[in-house]
């Protein structure tokens, strides 16, 4: 198994916030001190991250392509990336297509290595990709029409079918997946729910203080 994870020098929504505190750590070494003793590949464009990175045994890291930091600055580019940045870790260090890749992001300061190891465990059981998901037993729309409930009858929320709502936390594939379908996803993915705190994704301040609420920053 190896965990491919790529971490930017600054962000739109929350400036710099991967060298945010969280947990007593900048955000971004959560996830890597959780890893420790894991294969781990860091593709970076901080010089900050690159440098702490050759003191960790266990991670390779290496700079960002010049052509991938100006699609993520190119406001006509409306995709991330990322899938050109993961395809070019597969080409670099994945020689069997069968190996196991996690792409978890630094963003899910709250994720556990045991989590992922069981989420991986999925690909055992005939699915090809496994993404972290938030399952909701709610009264759910979709443009105004109801996705898991009868409008003409109030219905008990227990007895709701679960919304799943795709989290960041990780995605699970192997080689083999990825260049098949070009996506972190293949055609019969996994929604693997995880509940708090681990569900916690920092994209916004909102989310900011919450994490650091969690642990009382």
């Amino acid at each position: 198994m190896k965990h491919f994870i790529y971490i930017k020098e600054n962000s739109q929504r929350v400036k710099f916030k991967n060298f945010l505190k969280v947990r007593g750590l900048p955000l971004w070494r959560n996830l890597i001190n959780e890893l420790e003793g894991q294969d781990v590949y860091i593709d970076t464009d901080s010089e900050d991250v690159h440098y702490e990175c050759q003191k960790i045994s266990y991670v390779t890291c290496y700079k960002r392509l010049e052509e991938h930091i100006k699609l993520e600055q190119d406001p006509e580019f409306k995709v991330s990336p990322a899938l050109l940045m993961i395809d070019r870790f597969l080409d670099m260090y994945v020689k069997d297509e069968h190996e196991i890749i996690v792409t978890p992001h630094v963003t899910s300061p709250f994720i556990t290595l045991q989590t992922i190891q069981s989420a991986s465990e999925k690909l055992k059981e005939g699915y090809d990709s496994v993404q972290a998901c938030t399952s909701h037993k709610e009264f759910a729309y979709y443009k105004n029409e109801p996705i898991n409930f009868d409008p003409s009858v109030v219905q008990k929320t227990q007895d709701l079918e679960p919304v799943k709502l795709g989290n960041g936390a990780f995605f699970i594939f192997t080689k083999k997946t990825f260049k098949e379908n070009n996506n972190r996803t293949g055609k019969k993915p996994f929604l693997y729910p995880i509940s708090m705190p681990e569900a916690i994704e920092i994209d916004t301040y909102e989310d900011l203080k919450i994490a650091r609420t969690w642990k009382n920053d």
